[in-house]
């Protein structure tokens, strides 16, 4: 017999992940749900980079450098970041509304929050 919601009991602390770690802007794109015709826009989908991570793992030579993390933004257009500069433009994450893991092997992300430029306003 299998065990049933044991995701619901699940914790992941993004804020703690993304604590020793640079990430930097690479591009955005129109956020939607659904599918076809019934599709509607939510936001942005903001894609960053972990330019840098020193997070000490449990395991050795563990690292995240050069992955990419997909933020999805409510209510914001693409169009708000069309100013920052590719692999240049040094982000945080904030206002984290919902970050979870899913996937066979739970090495999937799934965020929904703001992306900001780090130390200022977007």
């Amino acid at each position: 017999m299998a065990l049933k919601r044991l995701r619901d009991f699940q914790y992941f602390a993004l804020e703690d992940f993304l604590a020793d770690k640079t990430l930097v802007f690479l591009k955005a794109e129109q956020w939607r749900e659904g599918q076809g015709s019934d599709a509607t826009i939510e936001g942005a989908k903001v894609v960053t980079q972990i330019l840098e991570d020193k997070t000490e793992y449990a395991k050795e030579d563990v690292s995240n450098f050069g992955e990419q993390i997909t933020v999805k933004v409510r209510g914001m257009a693409p169009t708000a970041y069309s100013k920052l500069k590719p692999l240049n433009t040094e982000v945080v994450i904030t206002d984290v509304e919902k970050a979870s893991i899913f996937g066979d092997f739970s090495n999937q992300l799934s965020v929904i929050a703001v992306v900001n430029v780090k130390g200022g306003a977007q």
